[in-house]
C-alpha cells in the first residue's frame, strides 16, 4: 500500500486543507481499493456517512463522531472558508465544512458563530430562502441529502453551482446549465467530494410568527387537522394550510388522552433591528435547563425497561446538563458569584431527579400509564391571547430547535415525503393506526409536520418535473425516536415500520429523507421501490456509473439500499 498524501489524524479522519489534496486522497483511495466518503456535522445516520463500519461500530445512529478504520474518511474543517465573489450582487463561494450557525457538537473545536455562514452573510445584508429545525450543519453536509426548511414556498434552492472532484480525481464545476446539476445537488456523496459551493442569495429579512397548542380540532385550532377546512368558517384543511404559510411546522402528539398539536408559524417581514424577540424553544438560562433535564429524564424512563440501563442513562444526561447551565451561564455573562450560586442549584437539582430516576426505574410501568397527565405539565393549551410570538433575524428564529440540546433530547426520526394533496387522507390513516394500536404506533414521542416545496433533485424527495402529483409541493411527516430509546426502529417490524407500510397498503406514494432512518430490511423490495417513485433514478445511477467506476463513493450500505444486493 502507497503512503496516503496527507498524515491521517488520530481522531481517524484526514484533514484536507485544499482540493488538491482531497484530489490526492481519492488518487490514493483509488490505487489502494479504498472507501471514500466525507463528514459534515453528523446529523445524517452514521452508516450513510462513513464508509462501511466495522462489526457494527459506529452504530447507525447519527452524531456518531468516530469513523470506522481502514478507509479514507474526510473530515473539511480546514476547508470551510467563504468568498464573496461578487458582493453587490450577493454571490459567495464556500468551503464544504464551513457550518450554516455554530455546531455546538463540532469535535475540531472551529466552528463559532461568528465564522458561520449565516452570520457572515448576515453581515453583508444577505440571507438564504430557508434553513431547517437546526442550523449545526455542514453547507455540503446539508445540501447533499436534500434536506429542507419548513415551507411549500421557500425551499433550499440558493445554490447555483458545485467544485466536485469525482471518482477519478477529475475536478469540475457543476453549474445551472450543466445537465447533471439536478443530480449533483442531492447526491449524498455518491457523484464525488464537493469542494466548494457557489450561492446567489436573497435580501435581509426579518421573521414574524406565533406558537400555539391548541387540540386537533375545534374554533381555537389554526387549522382543520383531519379534516377537510369545512368545519369552522376561514378555518383551512392542513393542505391549505401548509400551501398558504411562508413558513410552519406542527408537532402532534397523538397518544390518547393526550391529544394536540403544537402549531409554530412565520412570515417574513422587512428586516430590522428593532423590537427584536427571538423564539426560543428552550431559553438559555437556568429554568430552560432544567425543563430539558426533566423532559430527557421522563422520556428515558418512557423508552426503556431495564432499570440499570435507566440509571446509567440519567446519571448521564445529569452530566451534560450541569455543563450546558455552565456554557449558558458564560455566554449570558452572569457574574461569578452569580454563578456559583446557579451551578449549586443545578448540582442539588441534578442529585434530586437523579435519585428520582433511580427509584422511577423500578416502575416504567406506572410511568407510562401516567403519560397523558405528565404532557400537559410540559405542554399546556394555550390560553385566549397568550400565544408565543416572536419577531426577529430570519437566522435566529427560523431555526426553531436550535435552543434544543442534543445531549438532552437528541432525536432520531424517518422523514416521509408525501404528494400534499394526500394530506388529509395520511393524517387520518395515522390517527386511525393509533387508535388500534395505542402505545405500540404512537410511541411517547412526537410527531412532526412540516411542508415541502417542488424540487428539481434527481433523487431529491421532493422531486418533480411540473406535470406529476409532486408538482404542489409535499406534506412531510417527521416520526420522532428518542435516541436513548432501546432498540432498533428501522428494522422489520420495528416502531418505523408501520408508519412506511401503512402508506404503501393504502397506495399512497412517498418518499425518503436519505440521511435518516430508511428501512434495513427487504432490500430488493425496498430498492424497486425507490427505483418506482423516482423517475429519475435510473439517470443517476448510470452517472454514478460514470463519475466513480471504481465504487470508491459506493458504500455496501448505499449498494444494499440503491440496488438491493
Amino acid at each position: 500500500m502507497t503512503t496516503p498524501p496527507i498524515a491521517i489524524g488520530a481522531d481517524g479522519f484526514y484533514h484536507p486543507a485544499s482540493e488538491e489534496e482531497v484530489i490526492a486522497l481519492v488518487q490514493f483511495a483509488r490505487a489502494n481499493s479504498l472507501q471514500v466518503r466525507g463528514r459534515g456535522a453528523t446529523h445524517s445516520v452514521a452508516w450513510s456517512i462513513y464508509s462501511d463500519p466495522k462489526e457494527g461500530t459506529p452504530p447507525n445512529r447519527t452524531l456518531q463522531q468516530s469513523p470506522p478504520p481502514g478507509n479514507v474518511n474526510m473530515a473539511f474543517d480546514q476547508m470551510r472558508d467563504l468568498a464573496w465573489i461578487d458582493e453587490a450582487n450577493g454571490v459567495i463561494e464556500a468551503g464544504p465544512g464551513i457550518n450554516l450557525g455554530w455546531d455546538p457538537q463540532d469535535p475540531f473545536g472551529v466552528s463559532t458563530q461568528e465564522n458561520s455562514l449565516l452570520r457572515q452573510i448576515f453581515e453583508k445584508g444577505w440571507a438564504v430562502n430557508t434553513l431547517g429545525g437546526i442550523t449545526h450543519q455542514t453547507l455540503a453536509g446539508f445540501t447533499a441529502t436534500g434536506s429542507s426548511g419548513g415551507s411549500t414556498r421557500h425551499a433550499w434552492d440558493n445554490a447555483i453551482a458545485f467544485r466536485i472532484v469525482d471518482g477519478t480525481g477529475k475536478a469540475e464545476w457543476i453549474d445551472k446549465d450543466h445537465p447533471h446539476f439536478d443530480a449533483v445537488g442531492t447526491s449524498m456523496g455518491l457523484l464525488g467530494v464537493i469542494t466548494r459551493i457557489r450561492m446567489q442569495l436573497v435580501p435581509i429579512y426579518n421573521i414574524e410568527g406565533t406558537e400555539i397548542t391548541t387540540p386537533l380540532g375545534g374554533p381555537t385550532a389554526p387549522m382543520d387537522f383531519l379534516g377537510d377546512g369545512s368545519a369552522y368558517a376561514d378555518q383551512p384543511s392542513l393542505e391549505d394550510y401548509l400551501k398558504e404559510a411562508p413558513y410552519t411546522r406542527v408537532v402532534w402528539w397523538p397518544q390518547k388522552g393526550a391529544e394536540r398539536i403544537q402549531t409554530w408559524r412565520a412570515d417574513r417581514v422587512a428586516f430590522s433591528n428593532e423590537d427584536l424577540k427571538p423564539y426560543q424553544q428552550f431559553a438559555p438560562d437556568f429554568f430552560g435547563q432544567t425543563e430539558m433535564f426533566l423532559g430527557s429524564v421522563v422520556f428515558v424512563l418512557f423508552g426503556n425497561r431495564n432499570p440499570f440501563r435507566i440509571i446509567g442513562l440519567i446519571w448521564k444526561k445529569a452530566g451534560v446538563y450541569l455543563e450546558n447551565l455552565a456554557h449558558v451561564l458564560r455566554q449570558n455573562g452572569k457574574g461569578d458569584l452569580s454563578r456559583f450560586f446557579t451551578q449549586f442549584l443545578g448540582c442539588a437539582t441534578s442529585v434530586i431527579i437523579l435519585l428520582l430516576g433511580m427509584l422511577l426505574a423500578f416502575l416504567t410501568g406506572l410511568i407510562r400509564m401516567a403519560f397523558p397527565k405528565l404532557l400537559p405539565a410540559f405542554n399546556p393549551m394555550t390560553a385566549p391571547g397568550k400565544e408565543t410570538k416572536f419577531n426577529d433575524y430570519y437566522w435566529r428564529s427560523l431555526c426553531m430547535d436550535n435552543t434544543v440540546s442534543d445531549g438532552l433530547l437528541g432525536t432520531e426520526f424517518t422523514e416521509i415525503w408525501v404528494p400534499i394533496q394526500h394530506a388529509q387522507k395520511v393524517m387520518n390513516l395515522y390517527q386511525n393506526m393509533f387508535e388500534e394500536s395505542g402505545n405500540a404506533a404512537t410511541g411517547y414521542f412526537s410527531t412532526e409536520i412540516y411542508g415541502g416545496p417542488p424540487m428539481s433533485g434527481w433523487m431529491h424527495p421532493g422531486y418533480t418535473d411540473g406535470s406529476d402529483v409532486y408538482k404542489d409541493g409535499t406534506v412531510r411527516i417527521d416520526v420522532y425516536w428518542f435516541r436513548d430509546n432501546q432498540g432498533i426502529p428501522n428494522m422489520d417490524e420495528g416502531f418505523l415500520d408501520q408508519y412506511w407500510e401503512t402508506l404503501r397498503a393504502n397506495g399512497i406514494p412517498f418518499r425518503l429523507h436519505w440521511g435518516k432512518f430508511v428501512p434495513r430490511y427487504d432490500f430488493a423490495d425496498w430498492a424497486a421501490y425507490y427505483k418506482a417513485n423516482l423517475p429519475r433514478f435510473d439517470d443517476f445511477m448510470t452517472l454514478r456509473e460514470t463519475r466513480d467506476p471504481d465504487g470508491l463513493f459506493f458504500t455496501d450500505y448505499w449498494r444494499k439500499r440503491l440496488t438491493g444486493e
